[in-house]
């Protein structure tokens, strides 16, 4: 018997809420050249966030389908309607930030720090801090707290939208914007 596809898309680990105390090394402009590497080269050590989008615009260069913008906060941003999960963009992005996976999965966590949470919290007003709220609010014991950050188990998960309506951070994300509303980025 053959097995039904799965539509795909790409989802962006990251809102790019470090920049809530933007020092001026990343203007946040939406920059869309393709120069992520070159910023990581020359910027590394200064941006706060290590595991943060860069926003130089990388995966918006390589997107055929103009799937991929550059938010005002200066994250990428994947619009699930024109994605077809191709992977350019996960290959490109230097951060590892971009991740392919299937549109009935439309919970996902939107940070990867590693730093603890008191401290993800003094230089990002949108990453995970850790607290394992969701974890508990997890009915079929799909999350779990890895390093830092929520990590879904994508085989467990029902989408069922506890973790991203009970998030304190707004991390755990619903990109079809029916448990999370999607803010205004321009």
């Amino acid at each position: 018997m053959a097995q039904a596809w799965k539509r795909r898309t790409a989802v962006v680990q990251c809102m790019g809420g470090y920049r809530k105390h933007d020092t001026g090394i990343l203007d946040g402009t939406g920059m869309t050249d393709g120069r992520c590497r070159q910023m990581l080269a020359e910027e590394a050590g200064k941006v706060p966030c290590k595991w943060g989008c860069l926003g130089g615009g990388s995966c918006v260069a390589v997107c055929r389908l103009n799937a991929i913008r550059i938010t005002g906060r200066g994250a990428a941003e994947v619009d699930t309607g024109k994605c077809v999960g191709c992977g350019l963009c996960v290959k490109i992005c230097p951060r590892g930030l971009i991740r392919i996976t299937s549109t009935e999965y439309n919970i996902y966590p939107a940070c990867v720090s590693e730093e603890p949470g008191t401290q993800t919290k003094k230089i990002c007003d949108a990453g995970c801090i850790a607290c394992g709220i969701c974890v508990r609010n997890c009915p079929v014991k799909a999350i779990r707290v890895y390093n830092n950050h929520a990590v879904i188990d994508e085989e467990k998960c029902i989408a069922c939208g506890m973790c991203a309506v009970k998030c304190p951070q707004g991390v755990i994300r619903d990109y079809n914007g029916i448990f999370t509303v999607w803010e205004a980025q321009v």
